[in-house]
């Protein structure tokens, strides 16, 4: 009886070994950062919980360096006046959340993608949705691949 258990449990040893090795070797993360395959792996509902939470995320950080800063309104008007808050730079789209889903989709389509990061698709995929200028999108899709290349 003892054997059995013995052999049960070097069994379940030898099985979560191979599972603490394929999680070191899986391809789902780059930089400690979910990339395109894992984005690849979730379905609709799952995609839209990413993104929301990469935009509360975002909010988030913006929040709390206006509060950091306490940047008087006068001058945050002529900040936003003047151009310096460019909505081509924006993180978010007037598309919502759907239409970044889908333009991420359509990104992670190029197997030479699937390696850059979740963040950095969306980031890159805001560029295109708020009408960047084609140069510097090529320019930025350019400068992910030699970044995140394997």
């Amino acid at each position: 009886m003892t054997i059995r258990i013995l052999v049960c449990v070097l069994i379940l040893l030898f099985c979560t070994l191979g599972t603490v090795k394929a999680a070191e070797d899986d391809t789902t993360v780059t930089d400690q950062l979910f990339n395109g395959h894992m984005w690849q792996l979730l379905n609709a509902s799952q995609k839209t919980i990413q993104l929301t939470g990469i935009q509360e995320g975002i909010r988030l950080c913006l929040s709390q360096i206006k509060e950091d800063l306490l940047v008087p309104p006068a001058l945050m008007r002529s900040m936003q006046d003047s151009g310096v808050f460019e909505r081509r730079r924006l993180l978010f789209s007037m598309q919502g959340v759907s239409g970044i889903a889908n333009r991420i989709d359509v990104f992670y389509r190029d197997a030479d993608n699937l390696a850059i990061p979740i963040i950095e698709a969306y980031r890159h995929v805001a560029l295109i949705l708020n009408f960047n200028d084609p140069r510097d999108t090529a320019d930025d899709l350019a400068r992910l691949k030699r970044k995140y290349k394997k």
